[in-house]
């Protein structure tokens, strides 16, 4: 409970001390600052006020990735705390309804979205239009997503039935931007969102960036083409140069425009979506989601040898912690690697006189000297000819 003179006393509970004092700190701020006018206008708003003009101003310049899920969350947050003044919305109301989307069978990942389109959103109302002295999002505790990671890969087997499912698909964008997503890691994002700009013909690489026109999460990076989709995307550019070849007038910049166009616009990307669904269900694939290629690619590298840290520069990981969710794949190929070592150096003991590297049908220095011509070739060695003998 807060008291001070001149302010109606405010009492919170709160599960832990320490979102006591961080509530406690907020009302403290507001009350000092009430001089300046920002209280008053927590006391004008409801955080209807507040998402209205969210969506007005802020929700339209988000990537499309991030718009879209942040409008459903707002509805959510708008049927459950619209009616309340921004002065009455304290940490202990947001934190409840995050239980209830918790007790609900909500994921802590799904949850955490959810938190952050209000945080999003209270903070607009901070910086920008000034109706908050300070967010109390800053007393709510994230759930933590420790050990909820998805762990959804697909099996060679499930690979080669997408692909076919794929050629199948009546969308001719599926197969390649499939393919693309499965051989680079890259993001659903970066994939529909590649610009023919972004091709280096001359290396067999692509650029990818998260969305259409801002960088990826770790910035731009580069993937390499696998040499059996570098084929398909060439021939999609030529098609794609034949195409702008009889346009009249022509497009001012052809190699800016999206490699994978809506059929609606062409200054959107495809949606890949109900193509997607159809061929995994033709290929009785259940449980995965398109994100799945990205951890799917991880997996085929991890397989093939590749270090956490190798993985992590492939998908453009930020934080080597987020590469440690692969762990599991690569301890099998460190496992594999310390087995052949062990056995290398615990084969049985050579016979008595017999040293191990010959046992291992390798020559000693000394049987080496002894039989010249069987000596392995130095840097300053030359092998001699009959003809140069002298």
């Amino acid at each position: 409970m807060i008291r001070r003179e001149g302010h109606k006393h405010r009492a919170a509970t709160f599960h832990t001390r320490t979102d006591a004092q961080r509530w406690a700190r907020s009302q403290e701020i507001e009350m000092e600052e009430d001089a300046t006018g920002l209280v008053g206008e927590a006391h004008r708003h409801t955080v209807s006020d507040l998402l209205a003009s969210y969506r007005k101003q802020v929700l339209p310049k988000l990537q499309d990735t991030t718009r879209r899920p942040y409008a459903i969350h707002l509805k959510y947050w708008e049927a459950e705390l619209g009616t309340v003044r921004l002065a009455e919305l304290h940490p202990a109301m947001i934190a409840e309804r995050r239980d209830n989307l918790l007790a609900q069978g909500k994921s802590p990942a799904t949850v955490n979205r959810y938190l952050a389109s209000l945080a999003s959103a209270l903070t607009a109302g901070v910086k920008l239009w000034h109706w908050l002295p300070a967010s109390p999002m800053r007393g709510v505790q994230k759930p933590s997503e420790r050990g909820n990671e998805r762990r959804r890969f697909l099996t060679e087997d499930e690979l080669d039935k997408l692909i076919g499912a794929c050629h199948q698909s009546e969308s001719p964008d599926l197969l390649l931007a499939v393919l693309l997503a499965v051989t680079t890691g890259g993001r659903q994002a970066e994939i529909l969102g590649l610009r023919w700009r972004d091709v280096d013909w001359e290396r067999d690489l692509i650029n990818l960036r998260q969305g259409i026109d801002t960088l990826t999460k770790g910035g731009t990076r580069s993937a390499a083409l696998a040499g059996a989709v570098a084929p398909l995307l060439r021939a999609r550019y030529d098609a794609f140069l034949a195409r702008e070849a009889i346009l009249k007038p022509p497009t001012p910049d052809p190699e800016g425009q999206l490699i994978f166009p809506s059929r609606v616009t062409r200054r959107k990307p495809v949606n890949l979506r109900r193509p997607f669904t159809t061929a995994l269900a033709r290929a009785g694939i259940r449980d995965f989601v398109w994100h799945d290629l990205r951890h799917s690619a991880a997996s085929f590298l991890a397989k093939g040898g590749a270090s956490l840290v190798e993985i992590g520069a492939v998908l453009g990981h930020r934080s080597a912690n987020t590469s440690k969710r692969y762990a599991h794949l690569v301890e099998g190929h460190v496992h594999d690697l310390t087995r052949a070592m062990a056995d290398r150096l615990l084969s049985p003991a050579a016979p008595a006189g017999e040293s191990r590297s010959a046992q291992n049908g390798e020559k000693s220095p000394a049987e080496a000297e002894k039989n010249p011509k069987n000596a392995p070739e130095g840097p300053d060695s030359k092998i001699l000819l009959p003809d140069d003998a002298a």
